[in-house]
């Protein structure tokens, strides 16, 4: 009985540190009317998350539509208007993402223009859910460029139609 409580109570402090780690994120959009594609970026706030975002819209200003939202506003996100969909979570442990990304991916018949990003406790697990591959990363600013280059040949392969 001790283990399944200790079991219990380690489960719950994960939980409720991965919830209080885990922010919203300032919603902006990047106009560019002479844009010839749109991305959407949804995610949660981190400070390693916050600075990849940065930098890839940064990369992508000058010929992208950007939107930025929360990822409670996936389910409204009409992927038809898109090139690009780019989700940013936290994998939990035991590999749970947050419902509102499963919901996302589930409810499209075609994933091919989702490109994901987790930050992940064990960052060389590879992830993968209904044909959808995630990039997994530490939040180690070292990694910082490494994640940045592999989610913009993830976007540009989007954006160039050979994905």
């Amino acid at each position: 009985m001790r283990t399944r409580w200790n079991d219990f109570f380690f489960f719950f402090m994960i939980v409720l540190l991965a919830t209080a780690c885990s922010k919203n994120i300032r919603e902006t959009t990047v106009e560019n009317p002479d844009a010839s594609y749109r991305l959407v970026i949804a995610g949660d706030s981190s400070e390693f998350k916050d600075s990849i975002r940065e930098r890839l819209m940064n990369n992508y200003q000058h010929i992208c539509h950007i939107d930025v939202v929360n990822l409670d506003k996936l389910e409204g996100i009409d992927e038809d208007q898109y090139d690009a969909v780019l989700i940013m979570d936290t994998l939990m442990a035991w590999g749970g993402f947050n419902r509102e990304v499963k919901r996302f991916i589930d409810s499209r018949q075609d994933s091919r223009k989702i490109v994901v990003f987790f930050t992940a406790g064990d960052p060389e697990s590879v992830y993968s859910y209904k044909g959808v591959d995630a990039i997994t990363s530490a939040s180690v600013p070292a990694q910082e460029d490494d994640v940045v280059d592999r989610l913009t040949r993830e976007i540009d392969l989007l954006l160039s139609g050979q994905r």
